[in-house]
């Protein structure tokens, strides 16, 4: 069991609430793309794979790729520079943040956003604190989320036994077990089934004060 120093966070659905945001954004853009959207696919479920399977998952019988390709278009055009964003953060994260940093902890935050509006939302809600911010397009290409911890563990000489990877998705674990790091599963966050996070993290908290008590203990 090891004292935990480094920290690789998801962003939507642990630290950011941005469900509602994501989704307004969505149906607009699929509004300007002028193709049929089931408003009843539209929830929080959704939210976390990148765009574009996001789209497959609100148009499932969608395999037009120059539609595709508009609706991602329009997506970006209004989600990127949105400044009436009515996303927030999820209560006693921040504090948990601030907390980590001045205890000298490694945080970093590992997201299939891509860069431009990640960048954004760390502006916006003064998540100065991170070493580093990993999107999914932060190299040029589609990284997945074990490239990406893979990628913080070698630019930053961190060992694997003091790194934990936290995020509200199976995704996020599933990718801290491939790069061999330890797991944390929050349960809140997107999503309504959360059997498969449970099954593949090494530890599940409930709320940002058991997250808190863990992260000063050995895991």
């Amino acid at each position: 069991m090891d004292l935990m120093l480094n920290y690789i966070f998801d962003l939507d659905g642990t630290i950011i609430n941005s469900s509602n945001e994501v989704l307004v954004c969505f149906k607009k853009a699929f509004a300007r793309a002028k193709y049929p959207l089931d408003e009843r696919l539209l929830t929080s479920d959704v939210i976390g794979p990148p765009l574009k399977e996001i789209i497959k998952l609100l148009a499932p019988k969608l395999d037009d790729d120059e539609i595709i390709n508009s609706i991602m278009e329009h997506f970006r055009a209004i989600y990127d520079y949105d400044e009436e964003d009515i996303s927030f953060l999820y209560e006693g994260v921040y504090d948990f943040l601030l907390k980590l940093h001045k205890d000298k902890k490694n945080l970093f935050i590992a997201t299939f956003k891509p860069h431009i509006p990640t960048m954004r939302i760390v502006k916006q809600f003064k998540l100065d604190m991170f070493r580093d911010v990993y999107t999914i397009d932060k190299m040029g290409y589609h990284q997945t989320k074990d490239e990406m911890i893979l990628d913080i563990l070698s630019k930053y000489n961190l060992k694997k036994e003091e790194t934990v990877m936290i995020g509200d998705a199976a995704s996020d674990v599933i990718a801290a077990k491939k790069a061999g790091v330890k797991s944390i599963g929050v349960l809140w966050g997107y999503g309504s089934d959360k059997s498969e996070l449970i099954s593949h993290s090494d530890l599940v908290v409930k709320n940002v004060k058991e997250l808190e008590c863990l992260s000063f203990q050995t895991i």
